[in-house]
């Protein structure tokens, strides 16, 4: 028998929480504190939470919630705590992006339930069958990107539970593998604070346009292929949506899944009005990717929004059925059903009256007080002996066992103090580099311990001695990337620069030495720790830690000089406006700022930042570390010029960024 498909609805506030659970969502999320990647939305707090944990479960949904950014060491200490304080007041499970954040809630709390966000960029099957492993995670929040081949790969072979996203915002770049935000204007779309410098114009040769502004997603029109992709929940993005959009689209889905149909046109018109970006598109789940994938939301839009009535949303009550059973000489006994769950509880021993016995009309009055929870009396039946005396102190106490019992508030998991164990670190520092093109690489390319290039782009006689896996490798191009990485092996390749948790595998099937890249997102101890147990020689920090926060990882890495990658985007942005003879553009922004692009494995995009780090004159403060570069768009000889720049600590000139 086939389990129940989830509907997954967003919750940014109270409001929304109610449209949901008006619209029957199985299941909500929703964000705490500082701790969740929507800091702009109103969210929940740990005063108010316990109540809306309650009020969800009382309609049936479970309440899923957020503690998806990136956190720095000094904050798991409260992030752990938080969590157990959650769990303990009813939490169903927790949507976790870093790695080292859910280190340490399975290292002290196991029982825990942890879902890998989407910011884990889980885009195949080993992907999400390592995390489980690993990590223990139950589920795992599968990359957008991914077409309804490998979803369904992945969501029938995988030892975890899936979910896909069917409806709401496209991030342009890969989830978890966006800096953009952040180096345009330090708003980190890894701890919370996107800017959504996508949704703004740019130009790319001689075209102005929103090249980076996608369409909101909407699967409303693949109703039977989501139903057969083995996937356990459905989620609806929108946590910065209001209660109406949470209502509407929830409702929408809800009914298609149940009647296992495609949307109506007024369904979709509806869904439309709630909020588009001039319509939707299905492009990745179809794998039809192109220009009309594009869009940008118009006053045309705002206007179709603004017209739908802004109805006052009532969530009716569920009714509560209580039936007590109060024999003398017999423990008393209430049993709470509300739906097909029900709970029992018992009191004390029932005594027999000595002056006036107690009445049925006083048992049920006390029985039938449910104002302050999520119920409503629904039918209420007293079964007793008649000469018996019930305190009604004992009648409101098993009424409120039983509602507690209800909502299993039996948790009680203790607050522990957190401590920074010792870690294990890399036994050595290295100095590495990455070029984009076998040209680049110069004749002093022996100041590097590994050179690394492309996996797709390596040959034989190459002056490299590492590849680099692509940031994505769906389950349907494994193949391929496997006869390059056979390849490289066959010609004496020792390393391996990994972007991705779904690559560990293979590559240490392969024999290869490998290396975590920066886009594993590491800004914690435990992260480090973590990726090191699972093999790795070095690993490379995220460029959002500071100086003073690395100087604690001995021999790890940081990029020392280069324009780091601020997108990776697996929609071509250079076919639409160049072409795909050059494979490689720039993109200027509004500042007059360029973004040099070019095509990677897959007919995917790396857009870099701007301008690159250097820290040829900063060498003192660099000294502890292991040393990463990473070569773009720079020629040969420019190559050159800054290794000889770096050897000789040399000043900088033109545009730069540091390391601080």
């Amino acid at each position: 028998m086939n389990k129940k498909i989830e509907i997954l609805a967003p919750c940014g506030d109270h409001e929304a929480l109610v449209g949901a659970l008006c619209a029957g969502a199985d299941a909500v999320y929703l964000g705490i504190g500082d701790f969740n990647a929507r800091l702009r939305a109103k969210n929940f707090t740990l005063e108010n939470i316990e109540d809306e944990i309650r009020l969800a479960h009382a309609h049936g949904a479970k309440v899923y919630i957020t503690i998806n950014t990136a956190l720095y060491d000094k904050e798991l200490g409260s992030a752990l705590n938080v969590v157990r304080e959650l769990w303990n007041k009813g939490a169903d499970a927790f949507i976790v992006a870093d790695l080292g954040v859910t280190r340490v809630i399975k290292s002290y709390y196991r029982e825990i339930e942890l879902h890998a966000s989407t910011q884990c960029t889980v885009h195949n099957l080993d992907g999400a069958d390592f995390l489980h492993d690993t990590l223990g995670f139950s589920r795992v929040v599968l990359a957008r990107e991914l077409d309804k081949g490998n979803i369904e790969y992945i969501s029938k072979k995988s030892k975890a539970e899936t979910e896909i996203f069917i409806h709401g915002a496209h991030c342009m770049s890969v989830s978890g593998q966006c800096l953009m935000s952040y180096f345009m204007g330090g708003r980190s779309g890894n701890r919370g604070m996107c800017a959504q410098p996508c949704r703004l114009s740019y130009k790319i040769g001689n075209n102005s346009g929103y090249h980076l502004s996608l369409k909101d997603m909407s699967l409303s029109n693949n109703i039977p292929e989501i139903l057969s992709s083995g996937a356990a929940s459905l989620k609806i993005e929108g946590r910065m949506k209001n209660s109406q959009y949470v209502k509407g689209t929830t409702e929408i889905y809800k009914r298609l899944i149940s009647e296992k149909r495609n949307a109506t046109k007024s369904e979709l018109s509806t869904l439309t009005a709630l909020f588009s970006r001039g319509g939707f598109t299905n492009g990745y789940f179809n794998g039809k990717i192109s220009s009309s994938m594009l869009g940008v939301r118009s006053q045309d839009d705002k206007d179709k929004t603004n017209e739908l009535e802004n109805q006052k949303i009532e969530l009716e009550k569920p009714k509560a059925d209580i039936y007590a059973e109060l024999y003398q000489g017999q423990r008393a006994k209430i049993t709470l059903t509300v739906g097909k769950k029900s709970v029992t509880e018992y009191g004390e021993v029932v005594n027999s009256a000595i002056n006036a016995p107690t009445s049925k009309e006083d048992i049920i009055k006390n029985l039938s007080k449910l104002g302050s929870t999520p119920f409503a009396l629904g039918k209420i039946e007293v079964e007793k002996s008649e000469n018996i005396m019930v305190p009604l102190s004992l009648v409101n106490a098993l009424r409120r066992k039983a509602i507690d019992a209800f909502f299993d508030t039996q948790r009680n998991l203790n607050e522990v103090e957190y401590k920074i164990q010792k870690i294990k670190l890399p036994s050595k520092k290295i100095r590495t580099a990455f070029f984009v093109n076998e040209e680049q690489i110069p004749q002093n390319r022996d100041y590097f311990d590994i050179v690394f290039i492309y996996a797709d782009k390596y040959k034989k006689g190459s002056l490299a001695n590492g590849i680099m896996l692509p940031p994505v490798i769906f389950d349907s191009e494994w193949e391929e990337v496997k006869k390059y990485m056979s390849l490289a092996k066959e010609s004496g390749v020792e390393y391996a620069l990994l972007t991705n948790i779904g690559q560990i595998k293979v590559a240490k099937k392969f024999g290869f030495k490998i290396i975590a890249d920066y886009r594993f997102n590491i800004f914690n101890a435990p992260c480090v720790d973590y990726l090191m147990e699972q093999g790795m020689e070095n690993v490379i920090l995220s460029p959002e830690i500071s100086l003073a926060q690395a100087r604690a990882y001995k021999n790890v890495g940081l990029i020392a000089y280069g324009k780091i990658p601020a997108m990776t985007t697996h929609k071509c942005v250079i076919k639409d406006t160049e072409g795909c003879d050059k494979c490689e553009a720039y993109i200027k922004d509004r500042q007059g700022a360029c973004m040099y692009t070019h095509g990677i494995f897959g007919h995917r995009n790396i857009i870099y930042n701007s301008v690159p780090i250097y820290m040829a004159d900063k060498q003192n403060d660099i000294l502890p570390f292991s040393q990463h570069f990473i070569f773009s768009n720079e020629k040969r000889d420019e190559c050159f010029r800054i290794i000889e720049a770096y050897k000789a600590s040399k000043g900088a000139s033109g545009n730069f960024k540091r390391i601080k």
